[in-house]
């Protein structure tokens, strides 16, 4: 398997049409997958209208992963900007700030701070320590005791302001290092009606579009098979080359929005085996010495599963999964890779999670998607394990996180993180 990381630039605003959006003004803030594949499918037939066998590779038979496309702006940054070997991932749901001053800590890589950003931390763990002290005391201030620490901002000190949730997309520098948000910066349009008939102005017809404005960036991991790496190389290269803005994205295309620009480079993030064990283990360390120091009893084995992006899982029966629990995870018939484990060794400790209706238009075959239910990003769920950590554990949770879960993968569905490396931020960053 061969890795991109894809970056893109809308050279024009950019108008993704979000799912159900009131009045269809909205626009999503990130490139969905399948806008990105329609997009790139569409230039690849003008720039090879006869190679039929080779786009069938690229854009049919699932042999091409295209990611959804996070912003990536960090205009204020240029070493977060021009870090684009790193990724962009989404904010978990147990992400958490000041409600007066959201944000990460100010880093030396940043100029023109406009005002104070109080830190971001991450409470799986406090939720963890409440569903275990739930199990095993009846004492209601043991209990709270893991939430209250940290319903204040440290920070505000005395004047008591709340932590709140902290949503967005964010880059960090390095294994450990600093992390910023990305910032997305929108605008409405507004335009006139047109008359079918005439082709002038309607009147009494007048409405907005939500646009995200140019020079925007947008970040994704590509995975693709190694006997198609060469030719996608060289229709990349052939498109960033290209002046006529050849590839377009979105909604509103013939009236100047839509127009991007493309690179690749090779991601710096570590992808091994063994970089994947040290990830768990420190993970399942943190949750275990917390557990200890509260005097809770505890399994051999904790990990969190964080969707990167949505996932569709379906039942088989024209039916949708809302949740991930043991028995998904355990289910051959549910998951196209599932976790090869024993019955009742996984139990879900806590989740914290949404679903969402997906819809959309197929640009390569010219027809409207089938509406389906995913399990929405940035979605957590923290299992315990009754076996401890061991080579064919390591192996039943790498293989799903490498290979995707649920349905559509090749258009940016179903990506997970086992035990984000985010969870282990415990104080502010």
């Amino acid at each position: 398997m061969k890795y991109y990381a894809l970056t893109l630039r809308a050279d024009s605003p950019l108008a993704i049409r979000a799912d159900h959006a009131p009045g269809g003004a909205a626009s999503a803030q990130y490139i969905p997958g399948t806008v990105l594949a329609g997009s790139l499918a569409a230039a690849y037939r003008l720039f090879y209208p006869d190679n039929e066998i080779r786009f069938q590779d690229l854009f049919l038979n699932e042999q091409v992963w295209f990611p959804n496309l996070y912003p990536a702006s960090f205009k204020k940054s240029d070493v977060f900007q021009n870090a684009t070997g790193w990724p962009v991932y989404p904010l978990p749901k147990t992400a958490q700030s000041c409600k007066r001053f959201p944000g990460f800590l100010p880093t030396e890589h940043e100029t023109d701070i406009d005002e104070p950003r109080h830190g971001v931390r991450d409470s799986l763990l406090d939720w963890a320590m409440f569903a275990l002290a739930d199990q095993t005391t009846p004492d209601p201030d043991l209990l709270l005791t893991p939430l209250q620490e940290h319903k204040k901002c440290a920070v505000c000190g005395q004047l008591n302001r709340p932590m709140d949730n902290f949503t967005g997309y964010y880059r960090r520098l390095g294994a450990g290092g600093p992390m910023l948000k990305a910032k997305v910066d929108m605008r409405l349009q507004t335009h006139n009606g047109i008359n079918r008939v005439t082709g002038t102005v309607q009147e009494g017809i007048l409405y907005n579009r939500e646009v995200i404005e140019e020079d925007a960036d947008f970040w994704g991991l590509l995975k693709l098979s190694d006997t198609l790496a060469q030719p996608f190389e060289e229709f990349i290269d052939k498109v960033a080359n290209a002046q006529a803005g050849w590839v377009r994205v979105g909604t509103g295309r013939t009236r100047g929005l839509g127009k991007v620009g493309l690179r690749i480079d090779s991601p710096d993030t570590p992808t091994g085996k063994d970089d994947f064990r040290k990830r768990l283990e420190a993970f399942n360390i943190l949750l275990q010495e917390k557990a200890e120091s509260l005097k809770l009893h505890t399994s051999p084995f904790y990990f969190a599963l964080t969707l990167h992006s949505p996932v569709i899982l379906s039942d088989g029966w024209q039916g949708y999964y809302t949740s991930i629990n043991a028995d998904t995870l355990l289910d051959n018939d549910t998951l196209e890779s599932s976790l090869d484990l024993p019955e009742q060794s996984l139990k879900l400790l806590c989740q914290f999670s949404s679903t969402r209706r997906v819809t959309g238009w197929n640009e390569l075959w010219g027809t409207p998607r089938a509406n389906e239910l995913a399990i929405d990003t940035s979605s957590v769920f923290l299992f315990a394990c009754d076996k401890p950590l061991d080579t064919t554990l390591i192996d039943a949770l790498y293989r799903p996180e490498e290979e995707g879960i649920g349905r559509r993968k090749a258009e940016g569905f179903g990506r997970i993180c086992i035990s984000d490396q985010f969870h282990q931020e415990v104080t502010l960053q």
